[in-house]
């Protein structure tokens, strides 16, 4: 995570910079995709198998 750089955009959102960044950068953006999803669908619902069997192949 040190790696990553972030900016805001003239709407004021906040964005990572792949260009100022000195490494990748795919691992900090899909954590935090994976935290803004949890966010704003999270909560307790429970988990999918509850409502159906596990499908095996």
């Amino acid at each position: 995570m040190d790696n990553i750089y972030v900016k805001n955009d003239p709407a004021g959102n906040i964005k990572t910079d792949k260009e100022k960044s000195t490494e990748k950068i795919d691992g900090a953006v899909a954590l935090i995709m994976a935290m803004d999803r949890a966010i704003r669908h999270g909560g307790n619902s429970g988990s999918i198998y509850d409502e159906r069997d596990i499908l095996i192949l």
